[in-house]
């Protein structure tokens, strides 16, 4: 509990008289503050208290009440001639206070250690309330806490708990204008400030009393906090644990994006073979890929060693590269190309313009460029990537999540495949089945021509149309559709706040 306002008027207080052998005691006869102001003192001081010590407050939350005075001490206490430059001769004590047991207000100077224990004894033997002490220094401010050292008694503050009254300390300037008032107001109706008027206005008895009547306002300050901190405190830390845990997938996720973004861009990931992302390779980029004069030489084999025959091609792009140039690769998986595998066209042996790719499968330009400028990043037998190097497309979250459901499916076992497998198996299928096709055919005399020329093949479509729907069938199937957007609103809500939840 903790006093928050002092309020101090003046009271006019009948005197006790007999009659009829009987005591009428004094009565509260006017508030002559709230009735005259004009010819009563008031004071009322808002805040800058400091609650020494709250023992025996009588009330939780009100209204402490009492007529203002100062306790006497001893005649031959050494506080006398100490306190007699700060309290007035005249100043009210309890003599000066009608005989009527009146609940009490007492008022002191904190001088030192010896005479504010001198007050505080005093005070115990009078019917009080409260006690208003001040430090004597005239200062406006508030007084110093509890803890400060200048209301220390040197006996381990003891003192706070041995009275059975709460005590309070004001402002050593609102102390001293009090201590005046007091003795404005300590002596008979005649001498009273303002005492023509009172007489004139409410006619008392001359006998009657003009005294000081002070009231604290006390509060009881409640160490549990109200509901609605409790709920804002709640809330807050809601909003920090959902903040926090948003900010640290949200970081984690950047990490992933980037290891992703590494891998794709030294060839580790391959998106498109995944099945993640479709992927178009740029022109500029297809159009560095060397172009060639397809050259096959056939095999020159004997009844007794026969060979398998093997593929050459020669430049025959002049910007690029001198003419004439011949290159021989004897590569067992590409010693035989004879034919585009995207318009299933076979290659002319020293007139066909093929274009090769770092993978070393070879193809026309006009199919292999539209194939890997507008519709696959892929070469069309082995699905290696054609992107320049250390390319990489946007990574989203969905991509991550994707890429990582791939790898544990592969980390599984060795009896589950993916799409990057497909295309070698069917070109190491397709190679085996035409050496096969070769070997066949049945040697040739020395003597005699081999004619390379191979008629052409009834019923093989050619039209641009069938071409495109080959294209169709080699590329690898992709899933264009975000991964994410099979899921309910509230699921992609989720995953924005939190990119790392499935």
């Amino acid at each position: 509990m903790s006093l928050q306002t002092v309020r101090n008027v003046v009271l006019l207080f009948s005197n006790p008289s007999w009659t009829d052998g009987h005591s009428n005691p004094s009565t509260i006869l006017r508030n002559i503050t709230a009735l005259s102001s004009q010819i009563a003192y008031s004071e009322d001081l808002l805040g800058n208290i400091t609650t020494l010590s709250t023992t025996s407050v009588s009330v939780a939350n009100g209204v402490v009440q009492g007529l203002l005075y100062v306790p006497d001490l001893d005649e031959d206490d050494p506080c006398q001639n100490l306190t007699a430059g700060y309290i007035p001769a005249n100043v009210t004590r309890q003599l000066s206070l009608p005989t009527t047991n009146y609940n009490l207000i007492a008022l002191a100077p904190w001088i030192n250690a010896n005479c504010t224990k001198s007050f505080l004894a005093s005070a115990r033997t009078d019917p009080i309330r409260g006690m208003l002490v001040y430090l004597p220094d005239g200062d406006a401010s508030q007084p110093p806490d509890v803890d400060d050292p200048a209301w220390d008694l040197e006996d381990g503050g003891l003192w706070k708990t041995q009275n059975r009254y709460p005590v309070y300390a004001i402002p050593g300037a609102s102390g001293h204008e009090m201590m005046h008032q007091l003795s404005l107001y300590s002596g008979d109706l005649s001498q009273v400030p303002y005492s023509s008027q009172i007489i004139s206005t409410y006619s008392p008895n001359p006998a009657d009393y003009v005294r000081v009547w002070t009231e604290l306002t006390v509060v009881t300050v409640s160490t549990t906090l109200p509901l609605w901190a409790f709920i804002l405190i709640i809330l807050a830390v809601i909003v920090a644990v959902i903040g926090s845990t948003s900010f640290l997938m949200h970081f984690v996720q950047s990490r992933r994006r980037a290891a992703l973004r590494r891998r794709v861009m030294r060839g580790d990931v391959n998106l498109e073979a995944l099945g993640i992302k479709r992927l178009m390779v740029p022109l500029e980029h297809v159009q560095t890929f060397p172009l060639f004069t397809y050259n096959y030489d056939p095999p020159s084999s004997s009844p007794t060693s026969p060979k398998l025959p093997m593929k050459g091609w020669t430049s025959s792009e002049t910007s690029q590269q001198p003419g004439g140039l011949r290159i021989d690769k004897n590569d067992s998986a590409l010693d035989y190309q004879p034919a585009c595998l995207i318009c299933l066209e076979d290659f002319e042996s020293k007139k066909t313009i093929i274009r090769e790719l770092p993978c070393g499968h070879i193809y026309h330009p006009e199919c292999i460029d539209e194939f890997l400028s507008q519709l696959s990043s892929l070469c069309p037998s082995c699905k290696a990537s054609m992107l320049p190097l250390g390319y990489c497309p946007p990574i989203t979250n969905s991509m991550v999540r994707r890429e990582y459901g791939t790898r544990r499916l592969r980390s599984q076992g060795p009896g589950i495949r993916i799409d990057v497998e497909r295309g070698r198996q069917r070109l190491s299928s397709w190679s085996s089945s035409m050496k096969k096709h070769i070997c066949r055919v049945s040697s040739p005399k020395p003597d005699e021509a081999v004619d390379l020329q191979e008629q052409p093949r009834v019923g093989r479509p050619s039209t641009v149309e069938t071409t495109r729907d080959r294209m169709q069938e080699l590329i690898v199937p992709v899933d264009e559709a975000n991964s994410d957007d099979g899921r309910p609103q509230w699921k992609r809500a989720t995953l924005k706040v939190f990119p790392g939840f499935r």
